[in-house]
């Protein structure tokens, strides 16, 4: 689930962050693990791949979906239910994360913060199709595919197969 800022944020309570709301949309939130656990967990190598953050089919406004509270939420992969939720059950909800992010960055209209998912992520293989769906919001699907070109193995730091960094990649 994404929040999508409709009027610029900056140091906003939670009580006063849905003002700065605009609307929700769907986010297929991909990660490549190898790459972000090879470099300790970091984010911006982990989701910073290009096609990487699918967003759509489209925005449902905060006057159609309200404070975006008792949605459920699902992925499926290749027609399998693999998470299960509900937004009651995220650690933080959306005011909160607007509130918090606000607090040091200054949003601006567009911008969209991503939620996070239910618990486990899943790997996925050129060939799969996830589908992200949140209650009010429809169905967001995504076909994997292989990049049209491979990444050169002389550049930057390579990513490893090694037992620690399959396991944390894997779950």
């Amino acid at each position: 689930l994404g929040v999508v800022i409709g009027k610029r944020a900056k140091y906003v309570s939670e009580e006063e962050a849905l003002d700065h709301v605009a609307g929700y949309v769907l986010v297929n939130d991909l990660s490549e693990r190898f790459d972000q656990h090879q470099r300790g967990g970091s984010w911006d190598k982990g989701k910073g791949h290009d096609g990487f953050g699918p967003v759509g089919p489209w925005l449902v406004t905060r006057d159609e979906l309200g404070d975006a509270r008792g949605l459920s939420l699902q992925l499926d992969l290749n027609g399998k239910r693999m998470q299960d939720g509900n937004t009651d059950e995220m650690k933080w909800d959306m005011h909160y994360l607007v509130a918090d992010i606000a607090r040091t960055i200054t949003l601006q209209p567009g911008d969209i913060l991503l939620s996070g998912t239910p618990a486990i992520s899943r790997t996925v293989y050129p060939g799969d199709v996830v589908e992200v769906g949140v209650e009010g919001l429809g169905t967001l699907r995504n076909h994997i595919v292989e990049g049209p070109t491979p990444i050169r193995s002389d550049v930057g730091a390579q990513p490893t197969e090694s037992e620690e960094v399959l396991s944390t990649a894997q779950g």
